[in-house]
């Protein structure tokens, strides 16, 4: 509504006529005609102040009023539209999708005609709220012709953030609203403001904001005004109650990062050094002001190659010194991070801190329950929070993350003993639900340990293989982690524990590098801490690793270590454990009579455990052998006396390997069809347990069996397809396989597999 209209409307309202209206203000009825008609020469303050005592109006209807003279026309002097935005930075890359959402809010939309339109801007510190907002708006600034606000609400600064009255004091002077008439109240201010700019075009930058409350009185009321809003804080509250549409800024690409990097400092130096350029980006964690720091950093030091500048920074206990030295508090990255910190509640910045001292990649809900001492349920509503303040990132399901800068900055904040405590309660979780996942993975194994750390207060409840098996898939890198840290902070004892507890995991999943990595940190652990049971127990686990990669002779003496100190420790479980890999690494040296002599003294010693899980391996080594050496009848009734102790315990792995073994022997003694329905049921669980080197290996032996049928379109797909598994989880048998396919496809299709030639398991 314009001023002329609401005259009018105030006349009619009160029953006076323009003359009556004329006579009580002591003007002209030409004048209040003209007035009526919107003629923009009038009216003058004081004519406003006439009409409004002809009128009877409260002071609120006076400032009402007061708000819809034309801008130009107050006190009888022409006025300019506010044009406050800050300039555009100089270095900008990138961005091209939030930019066009922002630009996509100005086309006509579904909204209200009455509702303005808001955008919300948030993101982490550093990551370029205010860069994108600023050139956004200088590139629309034109179609706001009656003025562009900005104001920086200070809401992370280290001063007091600036209050509603504050920004809307400066809003109202800029545009032109005499200091008298300017309200006391917060409440008359916003009403104000929403009149002086009702039905004008005006983009109001609102920066740096720190919560909702602290935006919505400066919000105008009209859809002929926009509203930018940057905030750390997530502002969801905003997108609820007052409809603002939230872009949420991540850090940048690669490709843009690196774009940012070479103009800041240089394209020439840039383009002579691309791999540096890319190891900068990574380690300013793809962060705009990080990367505009490092930029200049090299910028400053022309001499120098940006492989030199990398290499400083790769230092993480000096990045966030180096990223702050130099710089003032509003663009070094210590003081940027410390504002979002500094505003956080007690509880979540404990949580953030804490945060620092896990070694993995991410977190999960569980993991940060331990590592904070707190509930799950209580661990998820301080990591929500923290995500909403962008010091955390949710990457989906109940997994979290900080980047290298935050999580340098989240370690410095914590003390070592605080570090230390929370370590422990970390592993402890880890420990123990290790041990569960373990048992569930490889039930009969029974050779978990989880005396090295406290229990958790409320662990992570593992019932299903399934669920441990993706327990330990999502947490893989946090474990490995986990163990690095344990022998760094010398907690000798959990290390060993926890490489043990993981025996099940990898063993399924082939993880072998993880595995020789995390036995020797454990052996090392072991031998500082004189503890002769982790010493043979991850001498046995280091040589299983070493036997599947072919590593056969280094395995054999890891085993012959490990054998004597089982037996001075009287661990006749572990004796026998180590009895049957030896003969499991001689079936790898296809020394088969040495393998089923290994294996038939690991019987004898089995006969004392009453432990059908080491019974049904060492049978199933015998079996091996067996086949090994052509006697396939013997390796038959093994492998069916193992199929029925390994269903009896719940042993789905060994199930599974054993219906392969059967298949085996099925196929030597050229019973075709029992070994086709043998390697099918094997495949069916091998998929089941997600057991990918069981699935190559029945796909392989299939294939063993529609050759020896004549059927060799079937017997080359199944092969293929075994290869490509294999390759996928390094099996060392692949060049084998990949040699054995070459031939076939050589041979006359006539000819099947010999019978007689040992079918044994890489």
């Amino acid at each position: 509504m314009n001023f002329g209209a609401e005259l009018r409307r105030l006349r009619e309202r009160r029953r006076l006529t323009q003359e009556q209206l004329a006579e009580n203000a002591g003007l002209s009825t030409n004048a209040v005609s003209a007035l009526e008609r919107g003629d923009r020469r009038h009216p003058y303050p004081s004519t406003v102040r006439a009409l409004a005592a002809a009128l009877g109006l409260t002071d609120g209807e006076l400032r009402s009023l007061q708000a819809l003279v034309p801008q130009r026309c107050r006190g009888g002097a022409a006025v300019f539209a506010p044009r406050q935005l800050p300039p555009a930075p100089r270095h900008f890359t990138g961005r091209e999708r939030d930019l066009s959402r922002l630009t996509a809010l100005l086309a006509p939309g579904p909204a209200p005609a009455s509702a303005v339109v808001i955008s919300a801007i948030d993101g982490t510190a550093g990551v370029g709220k205010t860069t994108l907002a600023l050139v956004w708006a200088h590139q629309v600034r034109e179609r706001f012709p009656d003025g562009q606000l900005y104001v920086n609400l200070r809401g992370y600064d280290p001063g007091q953030p600036v209050a509603p009255a504050e920004a809307l004091d400066g809003f109202l002077r800029a545009l032109n609203v005499p200091v008298a008439d300017i309200p006391a109240s917060v409440a008359d201010r916003a009403a104000l403001f929403r009149s002086v700019v009702a039905d004008r075009r005006v983009l109001v930058v609102l920066d740096n904001a720190n919560s909702a409350e602290q935006v919505r009185p400066l919000l105008p009321g009209s859809a002929s005004c926009l509203v930018v809003v940057t905030s750390r804080a997530s502002l969801t509250g905003l997108a609820v109650r007052d409809g603002a549409v939230r872009i949420n800024l991540d850090r940048l690409p690669v490709a843009d990062a690196v774009a940012l990097l070479r103009d800041v400092a240089g394209p020439e130096r840039a383009d002579q050094e691309p791999d540096a350029v890319a190891e900068l980006a990574r380690l300013c964690a793809r962060l705009p002001l990080a990367l505009q720091l490092a930029g200049q950093r090299a910028a400053a030091r022309p001499r120098s190659r940006l492989a030199d500048v990398a290499a400083e920074l790769a230092d993480q206990a000096q990045r966030l010194h180096l990223l702050s030295t130099g710089a003032d508090q509003f663009t070094a990255i210590r003081p940027v991070f410390s504002w979002s910190y500094d505003a956080l509640p007690d509880a979540e910045s404990s949580l953030f801190r804490l945060l620092g001292a896990h070694p993995g990649p991410d977190i999960g809900v569980p993991a940060a329950a331990a590592i904070a001492g707190v509930s799950p349920g209580r661990a998820r509503v301080l990591l929500d929070g923290l995500t909403d303040a962008h010091l955390v990132e949710h990457v989906g399901g109940d997994r979290f993350t900080l980047h290298d800068l935050l999580r340098a900055y989240a370690g410095e904040r914590v003390e070592p003993a605080e570090r230390r405590h929370a370590l422990c309660r970390l592993l402890g979780y880890y420990l123990h639900t290790a041990a569960v996942a373990d048992r569930l993975l490889h039930p009969g194994r029974h050779r978990s340990v989880t005396d090295g750390a406290p229990q958790p207060p409320d662990p992570h409840r593992l019932t299903t293989f399934a669920a441990a098996l993706e327990w330990c898939e999502t947490e893989r890198a946090g474990l490995m982690a986990a163990i690095c840290a344990a022998a760094d902070a010398g907690l000798d004892t959990v290390v060993w524990q926890l490489v043990n507890n993981l025996w099940s995991f990898c063993y399924l999943r082939k993880y072998w590098p993880d595995w020789i990595a995390a036995n020797q940190l454990g052996l090392a652990a072991a031998v500082r801490s004189a503890d002769r049971n982790g010493r043979a127990r991850m001498l046995n686990g280091l040589a299983v690793a070493y036997v599947a990669v072919r590593r056969t002779d280094e395995a054999i003496d890891c085993f012959r270590g490990a054998l004597p100190l089982f037996a001075a420790t009287g661990d006749r479980w572990g004796e026998a454990s180590v009895l049957v890999n030896l003969g499991d690494a001689h079936l790898g040296l296809r020394d088969y009579a040495a393998a089923a002599d290994y294996s038939t003294r690991a019987l004898a010693v089995v006969g004392e455990l009453d432990n059908p899980y080491v019974e049904g391996t060492a049978l199933g080594n015998l079996g091996e052998a067996y086949l090994g050496l052509g006697r396939y009848d013997k390796a038959l009734r093994n492998f069916v006396e193992v199929l029925a102790l390994c269903r009896r315990i719940g042993h789905r792995h060994g199930e599974g390997m054993t219906l392969i073994h059967l298949g085996e022997a099925c196929l030597g003694l050229g019973r075709y069809d029992e070994a086709r329905e043998y390697l099918a049921q094997a495949l069916d669980l091998s998929r089941d347990t997600a057991d990918r080197h069981g699935e190559g290996q029945a796909m392989r032996h299939l294939g063993h069996v529609y050759a020896a049928t004549h059927q060799p379109d079937r017997a080359h797909r199944h092969w293929a397809e075994a290869l490509a598994i294999l390759t996928e989880v390094g099996d060392p048998g692949v060049e084998e396989l990949r040699a054995e396919l070459a031939e076939y496809d050589r041979a006359p299709r006539n000819q099947g597999v010999d019978a007689g030639t040992p079918m044994v398991l890489s």
